[in-house]
């Protein structure tokens, strides 16, 4: 680090009690001729910040003014990388700058978007017009986001007392010309192997459950799948919706490949033997498959025309041109 920049003491106090002079180098290489006033900046604003917050203590000016300046580099080698038309990771962020940082987040403060953003956009339009339905249709249960689990976090739990009952919920918001494939099918009947009923409501339009019978065996999955997604991924791919759909055959290779082991077998069951054995108290045993345009009909069914309106922008609109005023696409609601 050059010795013509001042860090001051309380700075170079937390630098030196954590070991981070390799990171504040890294940082102030980042932040170049701006160095000095960015440091002289953040010590104003931590200052500000320890007054007007009752929590913070003037023992935390260093660690504030580090995370300040760590935050204005990262910002930094966003634009740097944007520039020249490369994706900044979090682990990039993290080596040069020491952050943990949400990469939507940091986007949107460089003034750029994200591509996580579009998929949180796409999940939280999603996840808001099926709370807004499952609530008007059972007004009495309690929804929750599952936290643990090995590997099984489904999207939602919706939880009824007297009776008690439990259901699990996946969405797959992708644009509706994408195959929902034997890789999540599997990953529903993993879900309803660990909850009992598994609901996967989807966007797209194109579904592989009408080639299989009522009862599917993993195994046929699985070995199907493969056969189907290789060969998508063999296609070539000239257009971005070619190049997503080959990312997402890929994916679901890698997922079956995984799963080769696995021996189960579960019953498929419709929408409305869902929804009425819900109101019966004893929701159906098995997984629930819901398309796009399915998902939309329940909704205008039940009044909720601004919400399938969401649904269907969400199954039209490429990710560039997807965009919502009232929903968040920084975050995923939870």
């Amino acid at each position: 680090m050059s010795t013509k920049i001042n860090i001051g003491s309380a700075l170079q106090k937390h630098v030196r009690k954590y070991t981070l002079n390799d990171k504040l180098r890294s940082i102030t290489s980042l932040l170049g001729d701006e160095a000095q006033d960015v440091i002289d900046w953040a010590y104003t604003e931590a200052r500000r910040r320890i007054k007007e917050n009752p929590k913070e203590k003037e023992a935390d000016l260093g660690r504030i003014v580090y995370d300040l300046i760590s935050n204005e580099a990262a910002i930094v080698l966003v634009k740097q990388n944007h520039s020249r038309g490369r994706l900044t990771t979090k682990s990039e962020i993290k080596a040069k700058t020491g952050q943990k940082v949400e990469m939507p987040v940091l986007y949107r403060e460089a003034g750029l978007r994200h591509p996580q953003e579009a998929r949180n956009l796409r999940h939280n339009l999603f996840h808001e017009a099926f709370h807004t339905l499952i609530m008007h249709l059972f007004p009495d249960v309690t929804t929750s986001v599952p936290s643990t689990g090995e590997g099984l976090t489904p999207d939602l739990l919706v939880e009824h007392m007297d009776p008690d009952w439990l259901i699990s919920v996946e969405y797959k918001g992708y644009r509706s010309i994408t195959l929902l494939s034997e890789s999540e099918l599997l990953k529903g009947m993993r879900y309803q192997a660990a909850y009992g009923t598994a609901w996967l409501v989807t966007t797209t339009t194109k579904s592989v459950k009408d080639v299989y019978p009522k009862t599917v065996h993993s195994k046929e999955l699985i070995e199907q799948g493969l056969s189907r997604l290789r060969r998508i991924y063999r296609h070539r791919a000239y257009t971005n919706e070619q190049r997503e759909n080959r990312g997402i055959a890929k994916k679901g290779i890698t997922h079956l490949e995984k799963q080769k082991d696995l021996d189960m077998k579960c019953r498929l069951w419709s929408v409305e033997e869902l929804i009425e054995s819900m109101k019966q108290g004893k929701p159906v045993k098995g997984l629930i498959i819901t398309t796009g345009f399915e998902f939309i009909d329940l909704l205008k069914k039940e009044g909720f025309e601004e919400e399938a309106e969401s649904v269907l922008r969400v199954m039209k609109l490429p990710t560039a041109s997807l965009h919502s005023d009232k929903v968040t696409s920084v975050r995923l609601i939870e």
